[in-house]
């Protein structure tokens, strides 16, 4: 059995940098359509038994219940690795064979990116890990069991799972895929989404609130400051 893991922070602390060119109401939302969009490529893909979204954000809980989607209130937030610690103890309490971790600003991602990293695990111990854009972050890590490694998400998670993996001496894979490596974190970002993200939820929220436009005038220092709605 196969579980996948979003975890998503409080709206109000999501992606501040993004707050340059999107209101508090408008960040929210933003952040919703994404994880929509993850969500939806979960529940195409062939091979997972079981979602979770990992939050103590109850707006954010109360989704995953609606979308049937096991709501982990994780309490008090002490970071994303603690909490996907707190998810490879309930898999293992709950005899899930592989978790894995997906975010929730990967709004690219496909059912088959899903299907091809678990396919990737072959062995009863292994770690598939998918690098960022820039190859220093994690976007997406497969753990066999749930309990292979410890998560080091953070600066350079990358290099550092690879590292962990090797020193348990734990087969690991490297998969590479463009559109999970695209997290949406800056406003650079939303401009390489717009190009690509045709057909999720979130290209069409960016397109109805004139997202884009926005982004274009504050890259050229030509943008108005905000005014909250």
């Amino acid at each position: 059995m196969t579980l996948i893991a979003v975890p998503v922070k409080g709206l109000k602390d999501a992606k501040r940098r993004l707050e340059v060119v999107l209101r508090p109401e408008e960040k929210s939302l933003f952040c919703i359509s994404m994880l929509k969009d993850v969500l939806k490529a979960i529940s195409n893909s062939k091979y997972v038994e079981k979602v979770a979204i990992i939050s103590f954000d109850e707006t954010i809980l109360e989704l995953a219940r609606q979308m049937r989607a096991i709501a982990f209130d994780e309490g008090e937030s002490r970071g994303l690795n603690s909490a996907v610690e707190k998810m490879a103890k309930f898999c293992l309490d709950e005899g899930v064979r592989s978790l894995l971790v997906l975010p929730m600003d990967i709004p690219l991602v496909k059912s088959s990116d899903i299907d091809d990293m678990i396919k990737q695990r072959f062995l009863p111990k292994s770690v598939v890990i998918t690098p960022s854009m820039n190859e220093k972050g994690t976007n997406a890590l497969l753990l066999t069991p749930p309990n292979a490694i410890k998560p080091r998400f953070g600066a350079n998670s990358f290099k550092t799972h690879i590292n962990e993996a090797i020193a348990n001496r734990i087969q690991y894979i490297v998969y590479r895929s463009l559109r999970v490596a695209l997290d949406i974190d800056t406003p650079k970002d939303l401009i390489t989404l717009s190009k690509l993200g045709e057909k999720t939820e979130t290209y069409d929220y960016m397109m109805k609130i004139g997202l884009i436009n926005r982004v274009k005038e504050y890259l050229k220092g030509t943008h108005k400051p905000l005014l909250k709605k």
